[in-house]
C-alpha cells in the first residue's frame, strides 16, 4: 500500500516549476530587464545633461532604433517566460517620489563630507578655502533641500491651488499664476521659492493683537469676554515665558508645542494647567508656544489675539536687544486698571513699542468699578500722562469684562480693531503686489538671457562675474553655518549658572561699594541675575542679526551689479529676529546683608554673596538654564531655517542668472513658447491682471 503523500506536497501541473524554481525565473527575468534598462541609459547618454558624462557614443542614431527593437524583442519574450508559468510581472511597489527621496538622502551624505571638517582627512584646508568650501556645501544642500521639500509637500499642484484659493479670497494674483506657470515651463525652478513666499505672505492675512500687562490687570478676564468663552485660566498666576495665541477655528481646542519641538492637542482643562504656574510650576513642563482655536465670530475675519508675558524689569531698561523679546505683531494693548496709576513699567513698555514700530494702544481696565463721569475724566488724564512722559499719542479706552458692560469692548472693537484689520490687510497686499512687481522684472530679465544666450554668449556678463559667485558662495557659506554657532552658544548655557552667579555677585559688590552700604535686597540680585542671563546670549543673537545683515547687503551689491530690482530688505531680516524665548526663573535670591564681612575684604565678601545666591537659587537656576538654552535652540533653528529660505531663494536667482549669461546653461527650452510667455509678461496690462493685488468686495 503506496504511503500518503505529506499536505504540504501539491500535485504538479505537466510542465510546472517548483515555488523556487519559478522564483528563479521571476528574478532572473527581472534582472534581464534592469540590465535592458542600463543599456537603454547608454544608448540615451547623449541626451542626459549630466556634466560628467561617462560613455562616449559610438553608435549612430540609425543602430539605436535596431538595438531598440531587439531590446523590445528581449522584453517581449521575457513576458511570454513568464506566461508559460502562469505568472505575470509583479506590479510596481516602491513610490518613485520615495526612491528618489531616499537617493536625496545619498546625496546629502555625500555633500556632507565635503565640509572642510571632513576634508582635512585628505590634508589641511587652505584658511582662504574654508568660507568658500563652506558656501559649496550649503549651496548644494539648499538645492537638495529645495527638491526634498517639492517632493514632500507636493509644491507644484499645492502652490497652483494655493493660489487659485487666494483668488477666491479676493485678492487678484494671476499675474502671480503666469509667473507661475511660466518658471514651471521652463524649468526656472530658482524662482519657485519666492512664489512660495509671495503666497504665504498673502495666505497669512491676520492681525496680530497682543495684549501686555501687569499680573491682575485683567488680561485674561478681558480676551474671554472678547470672545465670549472661558478658555483662559483667571485668578492665577500666569506663566510669563509662554505666549498664548488665540485664532479662529470651527471647534474650541487646544494645541500646545513642547521645547522639544513636539505638538500636542490637549482639552481646555488640561491647558488650562499647562499655561498656570499651579499646574506647570516653573514652567517644569517646557511649554515653548501655546495655540487656542475659537469658534468665535470676532477672530473668523482673521484677527488673532496673543497673550503675552509682561515685559517687567525688560521695559524698565529700555536695551536696544530687548526688542528681540517682542512678539512678532501688528497691534499692542497694553492694559492699565483703571484704578492704578501709570508706572514705569507701563512707560517703558510703550517706550519699546514704539521703538520697535508697533501702533500701541492703551485699555483701562476694570471700567465698571467707575462712574461714567469718573471714566471721562481718567481716560483725559491718562491721555495727557502719556503725551507728557511719552512726546507721542497713544490712544485711550476704559473697557472691561462684565457682561452687562459689554458695549465698552463692542465699541473697542468695532473703532479700533475692525479699521486696523482692513488697513493692515491692505498695507500687506501692497507690499506684496510691488514684490511681485520685482518678480516679474526678474523673471522676464531671465527669459530675455535664456532667449539671446547663443547669439551674445557672455557679452553682458558683469565685468566681475566671478567675483559675484564668490561673494555669493561665502554668504551661502556663512548663513549655513549659523546654526551650528548658534546651537554651540546656547546649548551653552546649562553649563553657565556659577559664572552668572559670580557675575551677579560682582556687580552687588560693585554697587556696594559704590554706594558704602553693605546690604543689597533681593530685587536688586534678580535684576542683576536677569542681567547676566541677557548678557550670556546677546552675542548669539547679535551673531544671529550680523550674519543676516551681511547676507542682505551682500545680496543687495550683487543684485545692483546685476541691475536686478528683486531683492531681500532688512526689514524681513528684523520680522525673522521677533519672538526671542524670554528667560525667567520662579525663584528668588535672598537679600544679603554683608554687616562686617565687608572688613574681611572684598574677596570674602564676594564669596558670602555667591554661597548666599547658591544657597537660594543655585538648583532652580540650573534647571532653568539648561531649559532656556533649549528654548532658545529650537527658536534659532526655526530663525536660521527662515533666513536660509530667505538668502537662498534670492542667491540661487542671481546665480542661475550669471551662468545663463555666460552660456553655461544647459536648459532644453521650447523657444517659441518662451517668446511668447516672455511677450506677455513684458506687455502684463491691468486689463490682463493688475500689478496692484486688491481686495474684493
Amino acid at each position: 500500500m503506496p504511503e500518503p503523500k505529506p499536505e504540504n506536497v501539491r500535485a504538479r501541473e505537466r510542465g510546472a516549476l517548483n515555488d523556487a524554481q519559478q522564483r528563479r525565473l521571476n528574478v532572473t527575468c527581472k534582472y534581464i530587464d534592469k540590465l535592458l534598462s542600463d543599456i537603454e541609459q547608454a544608448l540615451h547618454s547623449a541626451a542626459s545633461q549630466s556634466p560628467f558624462p561617462r560613455y562616449v557614443l559610438d553608435v549612430p542614431p540609425a543602430q539605436i532604433r535596431v538595438i531598440e527593437d531587439h531590446i523590445g524583442r528581449l522584453r517581449s519574450q521575457l513576458l511570454r517566460a513568464l506566461d508559460w508559468q502562469h505568472m505575470k510581472p509583479d506590479p510596481p511597489e516602491i513610490p518613485v517620489t520615495r526612491s528618489v527621496l531616499t537617493d536625496l538622502a545619498f546625496v546629502d551624505i555625500a555633500i556632507e563630507e565635503l565640509r572642510p571638517s571632513y576634508m582635512s582627512g585628505c590634508g589641511s584646508v587652505p584658511e582662504d578655502a574654508v568660507g568658500e568650501l563652506n558656501g559649496v556645501v550649503h549651496e548644494l544642500r539648499s538645492l537638495v533641500a529645495s527638491m526634498e521639500r517639492y517632493l514632500r509637500q507636493n509644491l507644484g499642484t499645492n502652490l497652483e491651488a494655493r493660489l487659485r484659493k487666494l483668488e477666491e479670497t479676493g485678492f487678484d494674483v494671476s499675474l502671480l499664476r503666469f509667473i507661475e506657470e511660466v518658471v514651471t515651463r521652463n524649468g526656472m525652478v530658482e524662482f519657485r521659492p519666492r512664489i512660495d513666499s509671495l503666497a504665504s505672505r498673502l495666505e497669512d492675512n491676520n492681525l496680530e493683537v497682543a495684549l501686555f500687562g501687569r499680573v491682575s490687570s485683567g488680561k485674561s478676564s478681558l480676551l474671554n469676554a472678547l470672545l465670549n468663552t472661558s478658555v483662559l485660566p483667571v485668578g492665577v498666576l500666569p506663566i510669563t515665558a509662554v505666549p498664548t495665541r488665540l485664532q479662529y477655528g470651527t471647534t474650541l481646542h487646544a494645541v500646545v508645542t513642547f521645547g522639544s519641538g513636539r505638538s500636542e492637542t490637549v482639552s481646555v482643562e488640561d491647558f488650562g494647567s499647562l499655561v498656570s504656574e499651579q499646574g506647570n510650576p516653573g514652567n517644569s513642563r517646557n511649554v515653548a508656544r501655546a495655540v487656542v482655536q475659537v469658534p468665535s465670530l470676532r477672530l473668523k475675519q482673521g484677527i488673532v489675539l496673543v497673550d503675552t508675558p509682561g515685559l517687567g524689569s525688560l521695559a524698565k531698561r529700555g536695551a536696544a536687544e530687548t526688542l528681540a523679546y517682542l512678539p512678532s505683531c501688528d497691534l499692542a494693548l497694553l492694559l492699565i486698571d483703571a484704578g492704578a496709576t501709570l508706572n514705569e513699567e507701563d512707560i517703558g513698555t510703550l517706550r519699546l513699542l514704539y521703538e520697535a514700530a508697533i501702533p500701541a494702544i492703551v485699555l483701562l481696565s476694570k471700567a465698571d468699578l467707575l462712574a461714567d463721569e469718573d471714566i471721562q475724566r481718567i481716560t483725559s488724564y491718562i491721555h495727557q500722562q502719556l503725551q507728557q512722559e511719552l512726546g507721542f499719542e497713544v490712544s485711550v479706552h476704559p473697557v472691561s469684562s462684565l457682561p452687562e458692560q459689554s458695549a465698552l469692548l463692542d465699541n473697542f472693537f468695532d473703532q479700533e480693531l475692525l479699521p486696523r484689520f482692513n488697513e493692515a490687510r491692505s498695507l500687506r497686499a501692497s507690499s506684496a503686489a510691488r514684490k511681485i512687481g520685482a518678480l516679474r522684472e526678474a523673471v522676464t530679465a531671465a527669459l530675455e538671457t535664456a532667449l539671446d544666450q547663443k547669439n551674445r554668449r557672455g557679452r553682458n556678463l558683469p565685468a566681475d562675474a566671478q567675483s559675484l559667485e564668490e561673494r555669493l558662495r561665502l554668504v551661502t557659506g556663512e548663513v549655513g553655518e549659523l546654526r551650528t554657532v548658534l546651537d554651540h552658544a546656547f546649548f551653552a548655557l546649562g553649563e553657565m549658572p556659577d559664572a552668572i552667579l559670580s557675575q551677579v555677585a560682582e556687580s552687588a559688590i560693585s554697587w556696594m561699594e559704590a554706594n558704602s552700604t553693605s546690604r543689597v535686597t533681593a530685587a536688586q540680585l534678580s535684576d542683576w541675575l536677569y542681567g547676566a542671563v541677557r548678557e550670556s546670549v546677546a552675542h548669539g543673537l547679535e551673531s544671529a542679526r550680523n550674519v543676516g545683515k551681511r547676507a542682505i547687503d551682500t545680496l543687495q551689491g550683487v543684485a545692483w551689479e546685476m541691475s536686478r530690482s528683486d531683492m531681500p530688505q532688512l526689514d524681513e531680516l528684523e520680522g525673522l529676529l521677533r519672538d526671542v524665548p524670554r528667560f525667567e526663573l520662579q525663584a528668588s535670591p535672598h537679600d544679603v546683608s554683608l554687616t562686617g564681612w565687608m572688613l574681611l575684604g572684598t574677596g570674602v565678601a564676594r564669596a558670602r554673596i555667591l554661597s548666599s545666591l547658591r544657597d537660594s537659587i543655585g538648583v532652580e537656576l540650573k534647571q532653568a538654564l539648561h531649559l532656556y538654552g533649549s528654548a532658545l535652540s529650537q527658536w534659532s533653528n526655526h530663525f536660521v531655517s527662515r533666513l536660509v529660505l530667505l538668502i537662498n531663494s534670492h542667491a540661487e536667482a542671481y546665480r542661475v542668472q550669471l551662468q545663463r549669461i555666460a552660456g553655461n546653461s544647459t536648459d532644453h527650452i521650447d523657444m517659441p513658447q518662451l517668446e511668447h510667455d516672455l511677450t506677455t509678461l513684458r506687455t502684463w496690462t491691468a486689463k490682463e491682471g493688475s500689478l496692484a493685488i486688491v481686495q474684493q468686495g
